[in-house]
């Protein structure tokens, strides 16, 4: 089955495009199975690789929001059936930092150091597989794999405190774009009164359209934070940080400023989700005298994934998704840097 080549996207160093070539179709070794691409996630991730802010000297396939259909296994294989479609979860078993670079185990992983889904073909450890519900298109299961599990594990469980079904809670999300669009729609599901703000009017509009309260570009929200601003300045409890940079941290810590005096409760939080090589600009004292709590995420767990495509199958989430070409990659990543894509945008690779 795994002979000949396959069409792929390869990351190579000092390119800031991805280069699309012939290369061949992978063989899977004990306990991994040959998945065919069904569909897969193009994440500012990717974006973020290309432009070598994480110096990366390896080569390989990017792509690391993916579903396909296994098709082949290798020895000591159990429990896999060939056919049915999988959502990939990027962990690698015993992954370790490599030894080539400074990057963490994050960095060797599916589509992030080890080959990935930009391409017909992909090799993965049997425990990496997770059944997509029945019904659920490829293109929208494949966002459980990565964008979902990720704003799950922000909103689900760093928020936890703050955002348990029925809560009451006030919630500022920053960046309405691939996740940050999900992230509305899941805390609108728990009952928060959701906040949102983008410098973009058309992820504004996305965003009051999936349920925000109210939406706000950079300087609107700096006005309701005022202490002058009509009636009492904007306060949230948790703050969703999908961009992560200087003036949204700054916001965003000046938006979770609440009742220190109050100390049933924990604090603000303000959880950072966003890549970005800003230096943030805090100091223990500022984080202490407003009891403000900044919390990072990254990814999620096996359970995380399998309640994400659970989210998407009970249509909890309706991701605004688009697909596109394998070919179109490059097009699909120029726009994601000019800011100009809403939603997903989801390569079909075969």
């Amino acid at each position: 089955m795994s002979t000949g080549t396959m069409r792929a996207a390869v990351y190579v160093p000092g390119h800031n495009e991805l280069v699309l070539q012939d290369v061949p179709i992978p063989t899977p070794g004990p306990q991994q199975v040959l998945v065919k691409a069904a569909a897969a996630g193009v994440c500012h991730s990717d974006t973020f690789i290309l432009s070598a802010s994480l110096p990366d000297p390896r080569s390989y396939i990017l792509g690391h929001e993916n579903v396909g259909y296994a098709v082949q296994v290798g020895s000591d294989v159990q429990g896999i059936t060939i056919g049915q479609l999988y959502a990939i979860w990027d962990v690698v078993p015993c992954s370790l930092a490599h030894p080539s670079t400074s990057l963490s185990p994050a960095f060797e992983s599916v589509g992030l150091g080890t080959n990935g889904g930009f391409a017909e073909y992909v090799v993965v450890n049997q425990t990496e597989l997770v059944p997509v519900p029945h019904g659920l298109a490829p293109e929208v299961a494949c966002l459980a794999a990565d964008s979902l599990i990720t704003v799950y594990n922000a909103v689900h469980n760093a928020a936890q405190v703050n955002l348990s079904q029925g809560t009451n809670k006030r919630v500022l999300i920053f960046g309405i774009g691939g996740l940050g669009h999900q992230a509305v729609q899941l805390a609108k599901s728990y009952g928060a009164t959701v906040y949102a703000c983008d410098v973009k009017p058309a992820a504004r509009e996305l965003a009051l359209a999936l349920g925000a309260d109210r939406a706000f570009d950079l300087v609107q929200l700096t006005a309701a934070l005022e202490p002058a601003a009509e009636g009492r300045p904007l306060a949230v409890d948790v703050v969703l940080d999908f961009v992560s940079n200087q003036e949204t941290f700054t916001l965003g810590k000046a938006a979770v400023r609440l009742d220190i005096t109050n100390f049933s409760t924990l604090g603000g939080l303000v959880v950072l989700v966003g890549f970005a090589t800003d230096q943030l600009p805090m100091s223990s004292l500022g984080l202490i005298e407003w009891r403000t709590n900044v919390l990072p995420v990254l990814y999620g767990t096996l359970d995380d994934l399998r309640a994400s495509l659970d989210l998407l199958a009970k249509g909890v989430v309706k991701p605004v998704v688009a697909t596109e070409p394998l070919d179109n990659v490059n097009t699909i990543l120029n726009g994601l840097k000019a800011g100009i894509i809403a939603g997903r945008k989801v390569v079909i690779p075969s």
